[in-house]
């Protein structure tokens, strides 16, 4: 793209500061479409366009950028210089030109140039109104909706294809105990994908991270693995690298650290290029406390200084073609912030990749050994001894162990097997709690609660259910539902209801 900008009346620093951001469009967005591109200077508060968009709006060289706004609507996205995130496209509809009291609409793409954030490029394309193809309301919507499946179907694919994978060696005569631990941890990992994505969807009830006594060892070799299948069917050799010291106990949010490390291995698998990946954990005491650092390595193409900080932003895969989201590295962002910890990327010796997590964990390796489940306060203790809870669930097995877990703490459990028969046992009998699933026949959860709710019966009720991820849980709360906790329901999690509500005997 040429620049063919006016540069009269500016002073040689910006003139440079223009031409090194065109440079810089050149070498990262060229693919742009568009030959419409106008340049924005929000520190000037000038627009500055190229001959054909000064053609195309009926503008000058250079104009007011308040004057240039006015004829688009939604205006706020020229204004905005916080809309755009470094490098981003951005397509939205309704970008009306008033020439001759017609409304012309187009799509736009957006670059914004990182060394200055008051400098923004667009770029534009007319878009006929008649056309199949052009993007319209419900269009976007589809798009929005095409990204949140994305996100469900990348972090599901995983534990999915890993749970296959070791159904497929049962049947091809496998031990079932030999299986058993591996079914377990990917089970385990399913379950807190499921939640980290219901705090995704739903970030005003996200949770507090948990707390895990873990050995990193444990960590790596788990990881290794659930990935090692995926690794042998792309021909590439996963290696791991264990820490010497087997005593070492650390404490962190170890969930979190497993989707980390499985991401940047899927990242390196998909999209590397190599044949072979590097999974090894270095452990840097400080008092009391220190850090565990992560490192991914492999051997394949690198990823340019220039392009390093673009792969964490969702949906960018770069220039490559592999199948993927683009959705793991930014997964791999948030999880590290959540746990105040780093990232960096260099170029290893090998010429490929490295991936350098750093989170600050608690080292736990020279305190008292105290149980790591749960444990009830004695107040708690007492108030489980007397309670009542009604269990309102479908599926006779869930039921069945519902009931034997929480009957080893709890006085009295009562199990309804619909929400019509749960909904006469509560009428007619006194519970401290009630605890149910959200689909079931004759009457689902929801309606329960409504009925429950609307004869004036204020007891807790806590949905406990799959459908924790979007507008059901929302209607379950505007219901009356006191929680909505994902299925299944642990003692963990069930001690921390009965405490967070605040139950009395």
């Amino acid at each position: 793209m040429e620049s063919k900008v006016d540069y009269t009346g500016l002073s040689e620093e910006l003139k440079n500061s223009y031409d090194a951001m065109f440079a810089c469009h050149r070498e990262h967005r060229a693919g742009t479409p568009g030959e419409l591109w106008v340049l924005l200077d929000h520190e000037l508060n000038q627009v500055r366009l190229n001959p054909d968009a000064q053609l195309a709006f009926n503008q000058p060289a250079c104009v007011d950028l308040a004057v240039f706004a006015k004829h688009f609507t939604p205006s706020e996205k020229i204004f905005n210089n916080l809309q755009l995130r470094d490098g981003a496209e951005l397509r939205f509809q309704s970008i009306d030109s008033e020439e001759q009291g017609d409304a012309t609409h187009f799509s736009a793409w957006g670059f914004q140039y990182e060394p200055h954030q008051s400098l923004r490029l667009l770029n534009f394309r007319k878009v006929d109104l008649f056309d199949p193809n052009k993007l319209s309301a419900i269009d976007e919507q589809l798009f929005n909706q095409r990204h949140l499946f994305g996100i469900i179907s990348h972090e599901l694919r995983t534990p999915a294809a890993t749970l296959k994978m070791l159904i497929d060696d049962l049947e091809d005569g496998a031990s079932l105990p030999g299986h058993l631990p591996q079914l377990r941890e990917t089970v385990d990992h399913l379950l807190a994908v499921l939640q980290d994505m219901n705090q995704a969807v739903n970030p005003s009830r996200a949770l507090p991270a948990t707390k895990t006594r873990f050995h990193p060892n444990r960590l790596l070799e788990n990881v290794h693995a659930q990935m090692r299948r995926m690794a042998e069917l792309a021909d590439i050799q996963l290696h791991i690298t264990l820490i010497k010291n087997e005593k070492l106990l650390l404490e962190s949010d170890l969930q979190r650290l497993k989707i980390i490390a499985l991401n940047l291995i899927k990242n390196a698998i998909l999209h590397s290029r190599g044949t072979q990946i590097w999974l090894t954990a270095e452990w840097q005491p400080r008092a009391g406390c220190g850090y565990l650092k992560i490192r991914v390595d492999d051997d394949g193409r690198g990823i340019p200084e220039a392009e390093r900080e673009k792969v964490f932003e969702p949906f960018e895969r770069l220039d490559t073609e592999a199948d993927g989201s683009g959705l793991g590295l930014f997964i791999v962002r948030q999880s590290i912030n959540e746990l105040n910890g780093s990232v960096a990327i260099t170029r290893n010796a090998k010429g490929g990749a490295s991936f350098e997590v750093s989170v600050p964990v608690k080292n736990i390796s020279e305190a008292p050994v105290t149980p790591v489940f749960r444990q009830e306060s004695p107040d708690t203790r007492r108030l489980l001894e007397k309670m009542r809870i009604l269990v309102v669930e479908d599926d006779p097995v869930i039921r069945m162990v519902s009931k034997s877990l929480l009957s080893k703490c709890v006085e009295h459990v009562d199990v309804a097997e619909d929400g019509l028969v749960g909904y006469n046992k509560v009428r007619a009998g006194d519970y401290d709690l009630i605890l149910s699933d959200y689909f079931m026949p004759v009457l689902d959860g929801l309606e329960m609660i409504k009925k429950i709710r609307a004869d004036g019966i204020h007891t807790p009720i806590v949905s406990v259910t799959a459908a924790v991820l979007g507008q059901e849980a929302e209607a379950l709360l505007d219901a009356g539902a006191s929680r909505v906790i994902a299925k299944p329901i642990s003692m963990k999690a069930f001690i921390d209801l009965v405490e967070q509500l605040n139950i009395t005997d």
